[in-house]
C-alpha cells in the first residue's frame, strides 16, 4: 500500500483545466484515484484569478479515503503564475511553446504522513527558481520558468521542457497520440491523448484532455515501466 500512496501527490499535477488558446479560467473538480477498480484517493482542485496580485492561482489537495484513510497520507500544493496571453495570441506558429509566456510566482508543497510534515517552497527571485526544503536546504533551477503544476496545465501544447519538480530540474517530454472519444461524467465525450515522459525516470502518464471543455483532464493513467500503477477519474466539476 505504501507504494500507492506515495504516487498521490504526483498524480495532483494531471488535475487542471484551461482554455487552450486563452487565459486559464475559475474552476473547481474532484477526481476519483483508483486501483484495479478500488477507490484508494480522492483529489480536489480549484483555480482562482487573484485580482490583488493579478496572477493565478492553483491549490490541489489529495487525500486516502474509506479504509485507506487508516493510513494518513495528505497532501497540498499551491501554485501561484502569471499567463502573458497577449503574447501567446501574437504566436501564429504550429507548435506553440507557452512556457515562453508563463512565469511561476510561488509554488508550496505541504505533506502530513503518520504525523510527520514535510514542505517545499518554490519563489521565482530575478528570473531563477529558489526552491526551500523544510526551511534549510536550498537549491537553484537555474533553467526552470515553471513548476511541475503549470507544466502539467499547458501539457498538451508543451513538447520538451525543463521544469522545477518539487525543487528538483527535471526534463518533461509531451507526446500528442491523437485524438479519440471516452466516457464521462458529460457522456460521450471528444478527447485528446497526451503522453508525459520524464528524462531518466521510470514512470510515464496518459492524461485525455476535454477537446469541448477547455482541455479539462477528464481521466489519467499513471504507469511505471508499462504495469499500470492507478487511474484518476473526473467524477464532479463545477466552473
Amino acid at each position: 500500500m505504501d507504494k500507492i500512496i506515495k504516487y498521490i501527490s504526483t498524480m495532483v499535477l494531471f488535475f487542471i483545466c484551461m482554455n487552450s488558446y486563452g487565459a486559464p479560467h475559475e474552476y473547481k473538480a474532484i477526481y476519483s484515484l483508483t486501483l484495479k477498480g478500488i477507490e484508494f484517493a480522492n483529489s480536489e482542485h480549484k483555480i482562482e484569478y487573484n485580482d490583488e496580485h493579478k496572477h493565478w492561482c492553483l491549490n490541489t489537495t489529495s487525500y486516502t479515503v474509506s479504509i485507506f484513510s487508516l493510513k494518513e497520507d495528505y497532501r497540498e500544493e499551491n501554485s501561484c503564475f502569471n499567463f502573458n496571453d497577449s503574447k501567446y495570441e501574437n504566436d501564429k506558429t504550429n507548435s506553440p511553446q507557452k512556457n515562453d509566456y508563463l512565469s511561476t510566482k510561488k509554488y508550496i508543497f505541504k505533506r502530513i504522513k503518520s504525523n510527520r510534515q514535510e514542505k517545499i517552497v518554490s519563489e521565482m527571485k530575478k528570473g531563477v527558481l529558489v526552491s526551500i526544503f523544510n526551511d534549510e536546504h536550498v537549491e537553484y533551477d537555474e533553467n526552470s520558468k515553471i513548476d511541475r503544476l503549470v507544466a502539467q496545465m499547458f501539457g498538451y501544447v508543451l513538447k520538451k521542457i525543463s521544469v522545477s519538480d518539487k525543487g528538483r530540474q527535471r526534463i518533461y517530454n509531451f507526446e500528442n497520440m491523437g485524438e479519440t472519444n471516452i466516457k464521462s461524467i458529460f457522456g460521450d465525450t471528444k478527447v485528446i491523448k497526451i503522453k508525459k515522459t520524464i528524462l531518466n525516470n521510470k514512470r510515464s502518464t496518459i492524461t485525455w484532455y476535454s477537446t469541448e471543455r477547455n482541455y479539462l483532464p477528464l481521466m489519467i493513467e499513471q504507469y511505471r515501466l508499462d504495469k499500470l500503477m492507478f487511474k484518476a477519474t473526473l467524477i464532479e466539476y463545477k466552473e
